[in-house]
């Protein structure tokens, strides 16, 4: 009777970790296939293309970096989610302990790398958020690349998605942009009919609002009119706590998943421990009775 309860104990913990990584390797499929999709169909537009557009009167104003920005978060989290799912799946089905030490390793790592974040977040606020701008600032000085780059360059890509998406300019500040080595600040439009003063931008097009005339976007590279005045990390924080109560319901939810997923893949190798012990103990040869004890103690006194 007990070991028919344990057994089915046992079978519910399986049935569970089942349920929980077929449904993230099918969240992680789905987002892996759409971001290959969009890699491979190229179905964007760079921001210079983009602004062409604007220049020639299209209505594009809205898409820019949409799918791009999609494909590349697309990917690396669909990555995450196929590899936790597979090997979460496959060790509670087979109960091999390759898998499941594979699955308990690469949810602890995560798990773990989540509570540094957190914590780091909250104990070490003032010097993370220091090291963070002076990290972007360093960056920006020595290699970012300008959002009219015709080579694609991740980093550079990244910072110019995030001034627009979320109308920031600059982690810290639109200062933040004085000084950079290896942006090339030449405005493509200028011609000699126009102000040697127009030739060169001096923030770059991703802060600017992008709702404006073709002339008042390259006005604001160029002087600075209507520029976006608040950093990025501000906007950031803003959002943040505008949304505090999502975000920390959020985290609370994905941790206490994996910490069921953790305990599950321990109960599941404990079981299997067990069940090895017994099988272990039943291949044994019975153990003597005291009558057998005696009768041999006889025979040996006699010989």
């Amino acid at each position: 009777m007990g070991h028919g309860g344990m057994n089915c104990q046992l079978k519910t913990v399986r049935l569970i970790l089942i349920i929980i990584n077929v449904i993230f390797f099918l969240i992680g499929a789905t987002l892996f296939g759409e971001g290959i999709d969009l890699l491979i169909t190229r179905r964007f537009h760079s921001f210079i293309e983009f602004l062409f557009n604007i220049e020639n009167g299209k209505i594009t104003k809205n898409i820019i970096f949409s799918n791009e920005i999609l494909y590349i978060f697309k990917i690396i989290p669909g990555f995450i989610f196929i590899f936790t799912g597979f090997f979460g799946c496959s060790g509670a089905i087979t109960q091999m302990q390759s898998l499941l030490f594979c699955y308990f390793s690469f949810v602890g790592i995560i798990l773990i790398f989540q509570t540094i974040i957190i914590l780091s977040l909250i104990a070490f606020r003032i010097y993370t958020k220091q090291q963070l701008i002076s990290i972007v600032q360093l960056f920006i000085r020595d290699k970012y690349k300008g959002p009219l780059e015709k080579t694609f360059q991740l980093k550079s890509f990244l910072l110019d998605s995030l001034m627009y998406h979320f109308k920031c300019c600059g982690i810290d500040s639109k200062y933040d942009f004085n000084i950079t080595n290896s942006w090339n600040r030449t405005n493509p439009w200028w011609n000699t009919s126009m102000l040697i003063e127009n030739r060169d931008f001096k923030y770059p097009l991703t802060c600017c609002p992008m709702n404006n005339t073709f002339n008042d976007i390259l006005s604001c590279g160029i002087n600075g009119t209507y520029i976006q005045e608040l950093s990025c990390y501000e906007k950031i924080t803003d959002i943040f706590y505008s949304m505090k109560e999502i975000i920390l319901f959020g985290t609370v939810f994905i941790i206490t998943i994996e910490m069921l997923a953790l305990i599950f893949v321990l109960i599941i190798h404990n079981r299997n421990q067990v069940h090895r012990i017994d099988c272990a103990m039943e291949e044994l040869p019975p153990a003597y009775s005291s009558r057998t004890r005696i009768n041999n103690s006889n025979l040996y006194f006699q010989i």
